[in-house]
């Protein structure tokens, strides 16, 4: 009996989880957005699904089982299609959203004339569900939901996108709600708010100009058999059954979601691996500590722009009696560095960070940095270039796991003396453990709760997706009841008026009644 319950469960399973033909659409070559998809792809394999997976940055040795790879990044010229983040640094809110979008409609273009992708728009595949990166200045990829008539998944590498709120239905109230490029914390005095206010208001309005030119975009490539039925870009970006966010409460600020959101951070936490003898051996001897310092995958520590930075560290590591890992992407031609300081290429940034010896973490301030850093309990210094950055470091200041020092601040007094304080101050250690005793405690792994939704999303189309969603931004701000509201308390407000004129002028207008004298 025990034995036909068990297959009957057996069945019952597979029929549940049954494998599907997924499209995984990302073709932005920036490494650290692929930092989170990839897990989640390589989960949906070890399901059995089939993944076909279109990207500017390939598997180096090649896709895992049950993924075929489409690499165009022959067809993305390599500066245009990275962008030039280092034009970003110092730009304003107004200035780098117009910057994002005038980058994404370019590339777009890109993208959808190349051979491989005009293929696919063409061909007859069939698919049970796409994933997608579209809020990103991509948002023609919303199109593919009708092409395959498959159910649309989005994926967004942050959390703290006032675009992305607008589009699920729930947009960010900047009373206390960030947007990426606001340098803030949630704790906003009247300035901090009302600016706040204006990053969310332009951004939001900014990109809903920029879907016209987006509309335009899909009515050009998208002419595959049977558009005519397609509805507008609008009503696609909508058609989200599932929208996974590479967030959490404990690297930012706890938020009221939609029911199709899903925060997964932490999903490019990888199981540790072995470093390499010669590195282990390093760690295991740095018994005073070892610092690691990293600028990301998008900056380059080596730049000659970056000169006036790494000289500085360089100097002030040669003061400390720490050992020095330095991410160094070059060969190195300077003046010798110190022989406390060790420089490579590329180093297992979370193989290190796992490391008991590892002490500080030097970074730009990237979120999937943050989440290694807190998931590790590393204390950090942050040296913010472009992006959510700064807003990053204003959390970790505010929560006390790490300090930021601006671009223009970098001397030798000032990082000597941070670095100092926070690796003398044990404070910053304390914190960051508790907050990584807070990022770790789930049900689950970040990885395995993103394919439970997806596969969730699959079986039960649309089901999470809250009627806002599909709103237009005149319902869904409720402009058309405020302005009716508005037009009738006006005209309450001039009736009135009229009426306590008429009154006082017929009262003005009588003559007064006088009182005969008696004789």
């Amino acid at each position: 009996m025990k034995w036909l319950l068990l297959l009957f469960l057996t069945g019952t399973l597979y029929v549940e989880v049954s494998p599907k033909r997924i499209l995984a659409f990302f073709p932005l070559i920036a490494k650290s957005h692929h930092y989170v998809f990839r897990p989640i792809i390589e989960e949906l394999t070890k399901r059995g699904h089939e993944i076909v997976y279109v990207t500017g940055y390939a598997y180096e040795k090649g896709p895992p089982k049950g993924v075929t790879q489409i690499d165009i990044k022959k067809y993305l010229p390599f500066r245009e299609a990275e962008g030039n983040v280092t034009a970003l640094i110092g730009a304003s809110a107004f200035d780098s959203t117009a910057r994002f979008y005038k980058f994404g409609v370019k590339l777009s273009h890109m993208i959808l004339s190349s051979p491989p992708v005009k293929e696919l728009i063409h061909s007859k595949a069939k698919f049970d569900a796409v994933l997608m990166e579209s809020y990103a200045v991509q948002e023609y990829q919303s199109a593919f939901i009708h092409k395959f008539g498959c159910v649309g998944i989005e994926i967004i590498p942050l959390g703290d996108f006032s675009w992305m709120n607008e589009i699920a239905g729930l947009p960010s109230n900047p009373s206390y709600q960030l947007d990426f490029k606001s340098e803030a914390t949630q704790d906003m005095n009247f300035i901090q708010r009302l600016y706040n206010t204006y990053v969310v208001t332009i951004t939001t309005l900014i990109s809903y100009y920029q879907q016209f030119e987006m509309q335009r975009i899909v009515d050009q490539y998208f002419t595959y058999p049977g558009w005519e039925t397609r509805p507008p870009l609008s009503q696609l970006l909508a058609n989200r059954s599932l929208i996974l966010s590479n967030s959490h409460f404990a690297i930012g600020y706890p938020s009221p979601l939609t029911s199709h959101r899903k925060e997964i951070g932490g999903v490019n936490i990888l199981p540790n691996k072995p470093l390499s003898k010669d590195l282990q051996k390093y760690m295991d001897e740095s018994t005073d500590g070892v610092i690691y310092f990293s600028l990301g995958s998008n900056i380059n520590v080596s730049d000659p722009l970056n000169e006036h930075i790494t000289q500085v560290f360089i100097n002030t590591f040669r003061e400390l009696p720490y050992k020095v890992l330095m991410k160094w992407e070059i060969e190195y031609t300077g003046t010798p560095p110190p022989p406390n300081v060790k420089l490579e290429k590329w180093f297992p940034q979370q193989d290190i960070l796992a490391h008991k010896n590892c002490i500080l973490f030097i970074t730009h301030g990237g979120l999937l940095s943050l989440m290694e850093a807190v998931h590790f309990g590393v204390p950090v210094i942050g040296i913010p270039f472009f992006g959510d950055q700064a807003k990053n470091f204003f959390f970790a200041e505010e929560a006390g796991i790490g300090k930021m020092i601006r671009l223009e601040e970098i001397t030798y007094e000032r990082v000597s003396n941070t670095i100092k304080e926070v690796l003398s101050n044990k404070s910053y250690k304390n914190e960051i453990m508790k907050k990584s005793k807070i990022f770790r405690d789930r049900p689950e792994e970040p990885v395995k709760t993103a394919v439970y939704w997806i596969e969730h999303a699959m079986k039960y189309p649309n089901v999470l997706t809250p009627k806002s969603a599909s709103l237009s931004y005149v319902q869904l701000h409720l402009l058309d009841v405020k302005l009716f509201l508005g037009t009738v308390l006006l005209t309450a407000l001039y009736i009135i008026w009229k009426l306590l004129a008429s009154i006082s002028r017929l009262f003005k207008g009588k003559p007064a009644v006088r009182k005969a004298k008696r004789s």
